[in-house]
């Protein structure tokens, strides 16, 4: 196990840099640093966006003075394919063998096209069969060879590239680990991912084509201010009801009301797969869980507890600045990509 790792999260607004240290069974913060993400990145095929991308992580690295080339990354829910399936209990030899079988019905580009991978989330014998939980994979290979051009422009050795649901399950592990069915929500830019998680063990996840550039558009459009402009209200009100007469949360209610519906519509497929079971609790995650009023509106509209999920203070991470600790959802999938080879 090492002592030390990097988690490099590339979103589509920011680029975060998180380098945790760990001694004993304490978790302490050796360096962190965040730009806007100013290019189209990962999204583009020209070389010219590639390398501005790969120009603004040495900016990051060393406005962050990390020296350290070993980098943990994840990679949008929007750009990859994830399921979880439920297979007889196999040795991992059998089970790759099975899933190249599998893959083809799940995964809706030619399988020549993608690399996948798989992980045995958990085994299952109390029904009296025999079953363990699998989730599987697929990223685009071009998607990956982009990833791996970036690395190498900027200097930088990926040691693991995971999905960004994948990273917050890990980062808010502490408040999701309790027999307790809970769910992790994401709201990243383009997306938000759901995570059903047990007994700290995800069980289920849904992705829902909706996140913050969705609603910074809704603003934009229905007040007719550019994005930059709606964005900062964005940050500031909203869902404030006295803020602008309440403008900016009727602005919002359009695509929050479609994200409420489907989290409702994942919470009663969980119900109906597993014996009307309820969830817990919301978790809440992403940049765009720090909206004023975000944790009332779906406290309200899904009639469940709605707490913000902290990694920070999940895992009594020592030496974060104040200013950090209010911004702590927004970081916590660069806070789970570090902690991926220390715990």
């Amino acid at each position: 196990m090492k002592t030390k790792t990097i988690g490099l999260d590339i979103g589509s607004t920011s680029i975060r840099l998180v380098h945790l240290v760990r001694e004993g069974n304490a978790f302490a913060l050796d360096a962190i640093a965040s730009i806007p993400q100013t290019t189209k990145g990962l999204a583009s095929e020209s070389l010219i966006d590639l390398q501005a991308l790969s120009d603004s992580i040495k900016k990051l690295f060393d406005s962050a003075n990390v020296r350290n080339k070993d980098v943990v990354l994840s990679i949008p829910e929007s750009m990859v394919y994830t399921k979880i399936i439920q297979m007889p209990q196999l040795s991992d030899q059998e089970l790759a063998a099975a899933l190249k079988f599998e893959m083809e019905q799940y995964i809706p580009l030619p399988i020549d096209q993608v690399k996948t991978d798989w992980e045995v989330l958990s085994k299952n014998d109390a029904t009296g069969r025999r079953t363990m939980d699998v989730m599987i994979v697929a990223a685009p290979i071009g998607l990956l060879q982009k990833y791996e051009k970036v690395m190498e422009m900027s200097g930088l050795t990926p040691d693991v590239i995971e999905t960004e649901i994948v990273s917050a399950h890990r980062s808010l592990l502490p408040l999701v680990n309790s027999p307790d069915a809970n769910m992790i929500v994401h709201i990243g830019a383009t997306t938000t991912s759901l995570a059903v998680v047990k007994a700290g063990k995800i069980k289920m996840i849904f992705s829902i084509g909706l996140g913050g550039f969705a609603m910074t558009r809704s603003i934009s459009v229905d007040l007719g201010i550019d994005m930059d402009q709606a964005e900062n209200y964005k940050k500031a009100y909203g869902l404030s009801e006295s803020a602008f007469e309440g403008k900016i949360g009727r602005a919002l209610s359009p695509v929050l009301t479609s994200i409420a519906g489907d989290i409702k519509k994942a919470i009663l497929l969980y119900r109906e797969k597993n014996d009307n079971e309820n969830i817990n609790q919301l978790v809440l995650s992403g940049g765009s869980a720090l909206l004023p009023g975000m944790d009332v509106y779906l406290t309200n509209a899904l009639s469940a507890q709605v707490v913000l999920g902290r990694a920070w203070v999940a895992y009594n991470i020592a030496n974060v600045p104040q200013e950090l600790q209010v911004q702590a959802p927004s970081f916590n999938v660069a806070v789970g990509l570090a902690l991926r080879n220390l715990i």
